[in-house]
């Protein structure tokens, strides 16, 4: 009997050594095998700041980013402008700070500029960043022109006579002729290229390697996917302004924003006003608007159309559209109706003594009378002289806007017995075709620049329409470096627009930003753009100054140590103390 009880006195004494030792494991690795839900959510990946953002249905694939194989649009520069930092950028205020350089001075003359670079800046790969690398890149973008369309049209390299290192850390560009828009349309647009990378491509078209996306930017691109419409970037570390405030920027394509907003697909979008107010109900989303240097235009292929080329007709058609409707049935009050002379009433560059051209369909019909267009058809139709339909086909983006546009135009157009037959493709076809020439009228929209050197000088190339009086003042306005008498220039050659209506400016669309600010907030339109004149929230200071507001590792860490002393972390220590008062007791009574 004595041995039976010793053994069940063992047994028990066993039973409780392991209960008591694995309350003591449990009180220490509780929060491994207890709690895998807060283990997962100390993760590097959970605590990792990530901001996902669309540019909307109006497209995601810009091209590769890289200074000479972009989409020369502007989310296609924006998109290369976070890996490739230029001389100086825009911040809020629109006013130029230093990136690469930290101080510049020009002559009096305005022909010579020299810029004090950084030091110990580095490219993505570690490699020092020198004043050879900016002399590399002016040199390279204006011999390679010819073979990128994007150095030609994007990068205004013809006023540099020559770009010299006077140092390691010093740059002196002389121009052919002084440039009043340097710093805007130059300096701070061309970004400047790692020459160990470059100086060996000889068609940079082609080359998009992994090391074509080495800059000294503040983001490092870690995926480009064409097909998938997606771009990845990583935050550099290293960057000397500071490292972003968030860890991976993340560009996805979605084809309705505002769904992808409220569901948490995506943190930030571009909206349209109407997309902004489907919002409404969504506390946590912060608005954002911008001036609308977004402009949607008529516009005529005056070159080969002998019609579109009598500049009557164009005068008739503009007679024939209600643009203040179009922008009210469009925009809903999310823009304003577009000026004849191009330049949009906000600006500092407008001239509101114009020509103007009130909706008055009785003068357009008188026009197109006396213009030869006085037999029409049985449909309405008018005819011309030779028995044929007054008809043009409109080649338009099928985005929503656009198409909306296109409609009311065709309309009003019909109205006056002008025939208009639609035709939409996306952005990249009609871009395509409209630079061909294959097309008689176009809705075209696009960002424009502040400064008038990019907003009205391109008007011979973007029009078709050469006239020699507007092609004299352009130049001698951009050479002008007294800003009255440049400002006298300018205004003279928007009266020339006005008169000639080489294009119509229908409507300017303002910008709007929504951001979930659980993730991030600091978002701001620049005056007068990015790029040389892009009209975007994607000023990449918005990732230097902005703030983050969702979880960082360090307050994850915080989070962990201070849910140690809840009770439910300490359940199992207390469990511990209990069981090893019981087993004492029970051995106690056991030896009794």
């Amino acid at each position: 009997m004595r041995n039976i009880l010793e053994a069940g006195k063992m047994k028990i004494v066993k039973a409780f050594s392991f209960l008591l030792s694995f309350f003591i494991i449990s009180s220490v690795f509780g929060p491994l095998f207890l709690s895998p839900a807060a283990a997962a959510e100390n993760s590097g990946e959970e605590s990792a700041r990530v901001l996902k953002a669309t540019w909307g249905a109006s497209g995601g694939d810009w091209g590769f980013p890289s200074p000479l194989t972009f989409y020369p649009r502007g989310p296609g520069y924006v998109m290369t402008s976070f890996c490739f930092d230029s001389l100086v950028w825009p911040e809020e205020t629109g006013n130029f700070t230093g990136l690469l350089a930290s101080s510049w001075e020009n002559s009096p003359d305005g022909l010579t500029w020299t810029f004090h670079l950084r030091e110990n800046v580095t490219w993505h790969d570690g490699e020092p960043f020198t004043a050879d690398d900016v002399t590399f890149t002016y040199d390279y973008i204006q011999g390679k022109a010819a073979i990128s369309p994007i150095g030609a049209g994007w990068y205004n390299t013809a006023v540099i006579e020559s770009v010299e290192a006077l140092d390691d850390y010093t740059v002196r560009i002389t121009l052919n002729q002084p440039y009043a828009p340097f710093m805007q349309q130059v300096a701070a647009v061309i970004p400047i290229m790692p020459e160990h990378i470059w100086k060996d491509v000889s068609d940079p078209t082609k080359y998009m390697e992994d090391e074509a996306a080495i800059g000294t930017g503040p983001f490092i691109l870690e995926d480009y996917n064409k097909d998938q419409q997606s771009y990845k970037y990583s935050a550099n570390e290293n960057y000397f302004l500071g490292k972003p405030a968030i860890d991976t920027l993340i560009f996805v394509k979605s084809t309705d924003p505002v769904i992808s907003l409220k569901v948490g697909d995506v943190d930030e979008a571009s909206l349209t006003l109407d997309q902004v107010q489907a919002l409404d109900d969504s506390e946590n989303m912060k608005v954002i608007e911008g001036p609308g240097y977004w402009v949607y235009r008529l516009r005529f292929n005056i070159p080969a159309n002998t019609i579109l080329e009598n500049t009557e007709i164009r005068k008739a058609i503009y007679h024939s559209l209600d643009c203040e409707e179009i922008q009210n049935k469009v925009l809903h009050g999310g823009g304003i109706a577009g000026n004849s002379g191009y330049v949009p009433p906000y600006s500092v560059w407008y001239n509101p003594n114009v020509t103007q051209y009130a909706y008055d369909p009785a003068a357009a019909e008188k026009i197109l009378d006396e213009a030869g267009y006085d037999e029409v058809g049985s449909d309405g139709i008018r005819l011309t002289p030779d028995g044929e339909k007054l008809e043009f086909q409109l080649l338009y983006s099928s985005d929503q806007q656009s198409q909306r546009i296109a409609e009311l135009v065709q309309s009003y157009l019909k109205d006056v017995g002008i025939g208009v037959v639609l035709k939409p493709g996306d952005t990249k076809t009609v871009d395509g075709l409209v630079n061909a020439g294959n097309f008689d009228l176009a809705i075209y929209s696009h960002g424009t620049s502040t400064d008038p050197a990019r907003m009205l000088n391109s008007f011979p190339t973007s029009t078709g329409w050469n006239n020699t009086e507007f092609v004299s003042l352009a130049n001698q306005q951009m050479s002008t470096i007294d800003e009255e008498e440049r400002r006298e220039l300018v205004d003279r050659m928007q009266v020339l627009i006005a008169e000639n209506v080489p294009t119509i400016p229908l409507l300017y669309r303002n910008v709007y930003s929504a951001c979930n600010q659980d993730k991030f907030d600091g978002f701001f339109y620049t005056p007068g753009g990015v790029g040389g004149g892009v009209p975007t929230e994607y000023n990449k200071l918005v990732f230097i100054y902005g703030e983050w507001n969702g979880q960082s590792t360090a307050s994850a860490g915080n989070d962990t140590a201070s849910s140690m002393d809840s009770p439910s972390m300490n359940a199992p220590g207390i469990l511990t103390a209990l069981m090893a008062f019981a087993a004492v007791f029970m051995l106690y009574r056991l030896k009794r």
